[in-house]
């Protein structure tokens, strides 16, 4: 079993480090990367098979990553928690990178969103996102053609 655990981590450590990322600050990466590892270990002997494997990953990140999350927020004790920047849909690219795009928009999204756009992108179908975030498919497909539109409307120039 520890060898099957091994290579599946090897395969998807791309996938929980982007959770990790995500979610947790600078300084606490590593931290979150571990307590997801630990999760996955916990929760091996319970994965049935039924869904792929980084569609089972992705639920047990994303629960260990929004617990997380929870705990951050009890203890800063009314401090605001997330600040989310409205970008002007005027406002010019200015040379930025794609990169640079993406992630100013996916820090203005609120983590349910985040976590959609993160699994669009990584190329889960909408039963494999509904299934992580235990929503109906047709509400995880609504919300994704209003990110689209949302990110059209902020950074694409219509002509």
């Amino acid at each position: 079993m520890a060898a099957e655990f091994e290579q599946l981590i090897k395969v998807n450590g791309g996938r929980i480090l982007a959770i990790a990322r995500r979610y947790a600050d600078t300084d606490a990466v590593d931290d979150l990367y571990q307590e997801i590892l630990v999760q996955l270990w916990r929760s091996i002997d319970s994965f049935r098979g039924d869904a792929k494997p980084e569609t089972w990953i992705y639920r047990i990140g994303l629960n260990t990553a929004l617990t997380s999350v929870r705990k951050q927020i009890r203890l800063r004790e009314g401090k605001a928690a997330i600040l989310n920047s409205q970008v002007s849909s005027e406002e010019s690219l200015g040379g930025r990178c794609q990169a640079e795009i993406l992630s100013e928009f996916m820090d203005s999204l609120a983590d349910v969103d985040s976590s959609i756009m993160m699994m669009y992108l990584d190329g889960l179908n909408g039963q494999e996102m509904s299934s992580v975030l235990g929503m109906k498919l047709n509400a995880v497909q609504v919300r994704i053609n209003r990110l689209k539109k949302m990110f059209s409307d902020r950074y694409l120039e219509v002509e």
